[in-house]
């Protein structure tokens, strides 16, 4: 990991991409980093933040600073507010009154967008029926009126502009910028793309790649694996496809010229790649080496016979810098894929809507090692004019 402009320099990119960081709006991580590029005297912004007055303001700024008279595009990573909230304002910039420039993203989001008022309402339920199924929440301990005025919410609230479906493209339906690839990378959310510029080998991952840490203080660098937020009856989906985007992207690594990734939260540019893989990779198979082996092997409490939540893990799970509601995701979808194997039974209590779990017969020690393993066949990728197949 090397700080933003340090990479940039070094790789002789300052100029042509900038970093640009604003608040988020968000509790925690409080900042992101947007992306300017330009090429072919066209001008593109890669994530735009929340829709809160001040942010929409110092993302003006920032541009003001950069001589940004006008936007030709906007691609955002994926739907949360943090990356997506205020773009269609934000892509107003340098266009006629009533027009955008068009905004780029996965179709699996984007009523975040056209409707966000009703989408924030499901959006905050989830958070509520995640935390309930991974044992942090009594859901029945919530009244009516708890729901709408829980702080969770107010967290999340007023973060998205409304935008028109006509102001979208869409990357899976073949609709994104010549010279731009986008690589879905599921897991985080349903709708996470990686974006690639071939011509200069830089990647914008959204919240799929993190990395934290203070510049002059190496001891405190590190990546993070980013919180999944897929919720509802796909209890194992976020943890499956979040573990074949990491085989995805270790193919496409390999295969393709990427300098430098540049995460949306932090301060540093990843300039080797694969480091970020076999982060992703020791961390996955550490959860899974706490849980057979500390966790149903610590025979003072009996986990293999008696019904356990992914919470009562997390003493022995390793956060490896994650937020400190991450890791119970990470947990909480490895099991639900044991159970989908039938090493494990889940039950969901109807009332506190927490998820229990009951060992069947001890899984493999292997089992995440061969997830990893596997062949993720061809990479999928978004090019213009190419139907995502």
């Amino acid at each position: 990991m090397v700080p933003f402009e340090e990479a940039l320099r070094e790789l002789g990119l300052h100029g042509e991409v900038s970093v640009l960081p604003v608040l988020s709006g968000y509790p925690s991580p409080k900042y992101i980093n947007l992306v300017l590029r330009r090429v072919g005297g066209r001008t593109f912004l890669f994530e735009s933040s929340a829709a809160r007055d001040d942010i929409v303001t110092s993302i003006h700024a920032a541009l003001d600073e950069r001589n940004v008279q006008k936007l030709d595009a906007l691609l955002v990573t994926h739907c949360h507010g943090d990356h997506a909230g205020s773009c269609g304002v934000v892509s107003k910039r340098g266009q006629p009154d009533g027009e955008r420039a068009p905004i780029y993203l996965h179709s699996a989001g984007y009523r975040f967008l056209t409707h966000p008022k009703a989408a924030f309402v499901y959006e905050t339920y989830e958070l509520f029926l995640t935390r309930a199924h991974w044992g942090l929440l009594d859901y029945s301990t919530l009244n009516d009126q708890d729901l709408v005025e829980h702080q969770i919410r107010k967290h999340f609230q007023g973060y998205f502009a409304r935008t028109p479906k006509s102001a979208l493209r869409f990357i899976d339906q073949g609709q994104i910028p010549d010279g731009i690839v986008g690589v879905p990378t599921p897991g985080h959310s349903n709708d996470c793309v990686l974006y690639y510029d071939p011509a200069l080998g830089v990647a914008i991952p959204g919240d799929t790649i993190i990395c934290t840490g203070v510049p002059d203080k190496p001891e405190t660098h590190a990546f993070v694996i980013p919180i999944f937020t897929v919720a509802g009856q796909s209890h194992s989906m976020a943890y499956e496809r979040y573990i074949l985007t990491i085989r995805r992207l270790r193919r496409f690594f390999e295969t393709h010229n990427v300098r430098a990734i540049l995460p949306p939260h932090g301060r540093f540019a990843i300039t080797e790649p694969m480091a970020w893989v076999r982060f992703a990779e020791g961390y996955f198979k550490g959860i899974y080496r706490a849980l057979l082996e500390d966790f149903l092997g610590d025979t003072s409490r009996s986990w293999r016979e008696k019904p356990f939540r992914a919470c009562d893990l997390n003493p022995y799970i390793p956060t490896a810098g994650a937020h400190p509601i991450s890791t119970p995701s990470h947990t909480f979808g490895m099991l639900c894929s044991l159970a989908d194997e039938g090493y494990l039974t889940l039950e969901e209590e109807p009332y506190t809507r927490q998820i229990t779990f009951r060992v069947e017969t001890m899984p493999p020690e292997d089992y995440v090692e061969r997830s990893l393993a596997a062949d993720p066949g061809p990479v999928p990728v978004c090019r213009t004019g190419h139907l995502l197949t």
